[in-house]
């Protein structure tokens, strides 16, 4: 035992002692001749003695012995790959394991037993069942250094395969304990070939060239050839022989295809089946590509050629992959000839200065037939030469009527952008917003004036009156829009001597666009890499928005969503990627079963989605790794100076396992000031003093 004071002897404890020993020395030369009273002094001077040592804050210190048992943990891998060995049936390798877990416990009953697969669970509360999705040793080694001090070691059952996770060498090195490492398994691997990896695009144009990148994985003893097929349904497309190299090696194959179909384009790679092999579910694989036209058809009527009629003509054809008919009407004819309008299918017509004439019934119908079966969109520019009797026949298509409400005076007007904007956010220009200056922009001539229905937005309307310069809108799928001003070509090439050259160009290019459906759509063209999974497979999910833009990037936020019926759904975070341009995420194959997934871009205006579905087999990703990896599990026990021993020579392990005390020295202290036993002292003497006292009949 050691005492020391956490207090210097400071001017209070001087003066306190200093007055003490005057008092002592008073008392004493007061009573000198009474003898019986030196008692009641001495306790007096103790109590003295205490008060001083408390205000010097005495630490007493000692040691004390202490004991506590050290315990062992053993881990059973119980992930899928641990029930397809050919030497050890599912059923056996479960009944050993709980009968290595009871002899452990027998030998020494502060042994613990776990399960591991990817993570590490309590044999007393998990079932025992061989299905975990993946294998992950290093969760092992990360529970085994949490309670590192409380072990004298650790025995770990597995086949060594390690499907998730990362080695951990250095952390292994740091262990003060040894690991035993039970191999489980055969040494060579079982035969099986699988799609690893299938690359190819989410979306193409129609006759353009794209690859198709398959990996193939090999494991076991394999050096056979096999032969990749591509399908489109039925229909083989391609076929490649390649050579296989076994123990877990890749192979890759690939395809150069032009698809000529418009639209969702699906796929199937499949690979030959070799003898013996272990799950042939996974040597097929489906995936589906997006085609796009190369080409967009756009028909401009022109019923009289005007001043609108040359800049019309040349923002259509600088729309990308735009292909522009022009029908000009001269008397009861047009060139070119109207009949290959009615026989081509169209994505746009735009009328330019027409109807000059009311259409009759029999081209209303024709035109109907044509526009709800091609799904064409419609614009009207009015010209010079229309008006509003001519206009009113084809109004029906535009779901608008004519307006009672005119301007009388046939003045050229100022306009404005209006609030209640459908279109005008794809055109991604600051001067289209609404209560912008209408001085910037010249006055435009009404020409004619009509009154929207449901659905249809006015986006630009005359100063001081209730007449829409341009609307636009969606019916029951069909889009169209109407400029009701006859002089287009005003706007055009005013704006054109000014800084902002290329704004009407930019309004009807991106206009044109949204009507045509080439832009301005919620469209996300993502994949998933495959849409068959084994469980505990990795899905990589990769895309973009078709009009992904740098500088919005930051505004946007993106997940994925899977539902199923029996499970509960699960969202991932989408992350872009710069390098690559794109939205990506990863995550491991859960339960088995038919998912469907919704995918989300959003921000504080638009939310753009996509919808599609994957399967998860049943059979697993560790399939195709069934051995004993014995050089990975005699890594961890040479690195910790544990022993590696194969499954027969298990029970030479149980012998390690036995109680085992270990002793700490613990230094242990006492503030005496802060004490209970200070306090008692200076109370007991005090008290001793007053009973003597008493008895002395001084008080």
């Amino acid at each position: 035992m050691s005492i020391q004071f956490l207090q210097q002897a400071d001017g209070w404890f001087w003066s306190f002692l200093f007055a003490a020993v005057l008092t002592l020395f008073w008392i004493i030369t007061a009573i000198r001749n009474e003898h019986k009273l030196m008692g009641l002094i001495a306790i007096r001077i103790c109590v003295f003695i205490v008060l001083l040592i408390m205000m010097l804050q005495p630490k007493l210190s000692w040691k004390d012995h202490y004991q506590f048992p050290l315990r062992w943990n053993i881990y059973a891998d119980r992930s899928v790959s641990m029930g397809y060995h050919q030497t050890l049936s599912p059923n056996s390798y479960i009944d050993n394991v709980n009968s290595y877990f009871a002899s452990a416990v027998k030998n020494d009953k502060e042994t613990q037993n776990y399960y591991f697969d990817y993570k590490v669970y309590n044999a007393n509360e998990k079932s025992f069942v061989l299905d975990g999705e993946a294998t992950d040793l290093g969760k092992v080694i990360d529970h085994i250094e949490e309670v590192e001090s409380e072990l004298v070691g650790a025995i770990i059952i597995s086949d060594g395969q390690v499907t998730k996770g990362e080695q951990k060498q250095s952390q292994l090195k740091d262990l003060s304990i040894p690991i035993y490492t039970i191999g489980v398994g055969d040494t060579i691997p079982l035969v099986d070939v699988a799609i690893q990896a299938l690359e190819a695009p989410t979306v193409v144009i129609i006759g353009e060239e794209m690859e198709i990148n398959v990996t193939i994985s090999s494991h076991g003893r394999v050096h056979d050839r096999v032969n990749v097929l591509l399908y489109k349904g039925k229909k083989l497309l391609g076929s490649k022989f390649i050579q296989l190299q076994g123990d877990g090696s890749l192979s890759n194959a690939k395809f150069r295809i032009a698809p000529q179909t418009l639209g969702e384009n699906n796929y199937i790679v499949k690979t030959s089946v070799l003898a013996d092999e272990i799950n042939i579910k996974n040597n097929n694989q489906f995936f589906q590509v997006t085609v796009l036209k190369d080409r967009y058809k756009v028909a401009l009527i022109t019923g009289s050629p005007n001043f609108n009629t040359g800049p019309l003509k040349k923002i259509i054809k600088n729309i990308p992959r735009v292909e522009l008919d022009h029908y000009i009407q001269q008397g009861e004819k047009f060139i070119s000839s109207i009949n290959k309008f009615w026989s081509t299918s169209y994505e746009l017509i735009v009328f330019d200065n027409f109807p000059l004439a009311p259409i009759s019934n029999r081209w209303q119908q024709i035109l109907a037939k044509k526009i709800v079966s091609q799904k064409s969109s419609l614009f009207l520019l009015a010209g010079p030469n229309t008006d509003n009797k001519s206009a009113e026949s084809i109004y029906p298509f535009f779901h608008v009527q004519h307006s009672k409400n005119i301007i009388e005076d046939n003045k050229s007007r100022q306009w404005y952008w209006s609030e209640n904007d459908l279109i005008l956010k794809y055109l991604d220009n600051d001067l289209f917003e609404p209560n912008n200056n209408e001085n910037l922009f010249p006055p435009l001539h009404p020409k004619i004036f009509i009154e929207t229905g449901d659905n249809i937005s006015s986006l630009a309307y005359y100063v001081n009156s209730s007449i829409p310069l341009l609307v636009s809108g969606e019916v029951e799928g069909l889009r169209s829009g109407i400029w009701t001003s006859s002089d287009f070509s005003t706007l055009y090439y005013k704006m054109t001597e000014s800084e902002h050259q290329d704004i009407s160009g930019s309004l009807l290019n991106n206009l044109f666009s949204w009507l045509m459906r080439t832009s301005g759509e919620n469209e996300l063209y993502f994949r998933v890499n495959k849409n068959l999974y084994q469980q505990g497979e990795e899905v990589h999910v990769v895309g973009s928005h078709f009009d992904n833009d740098s500088k919005d990037i930051s505004s946007l936020t993106g997940y994925i969503t899977l539902s199923s019926e029996e499970n509960t759904p699960i969202t991932y975070e989408l992350n872009y990627n710069p390098v690559n341009e794109q939205w990506e995420t990863r995550f491991l194959a859960g339960k088995p079963g038919s998912y469907s997934f919704e995918i989300t871009l959003e921000n504080e205006n638009d939310i753009y989605t996509q919808h599609g579905s994957l399967f998860i087999d049943e059979s697993q990703i560790e399939l195709n790794q069934v051995s004993v990896n014995n050089e990975i599990l005699q890594i961890i026990s040479y690195l910790t100076n544990g022993k590696y021993v194969p499954w027969e020579s298990r029970a030479e392990l149980i012998g390690y396992i036995k109680p085992e005390l270990k002793q700490e020295i613990i230094v242990k202290n006492a503030r005496l000031n802060e004490n209970i036993i200070g306090l008692a002292l200076l109370i007991i003497l005090i008290s001793i003093e007053w009973y003597i006292r008493r008895l002395m009949g001084l008080s």
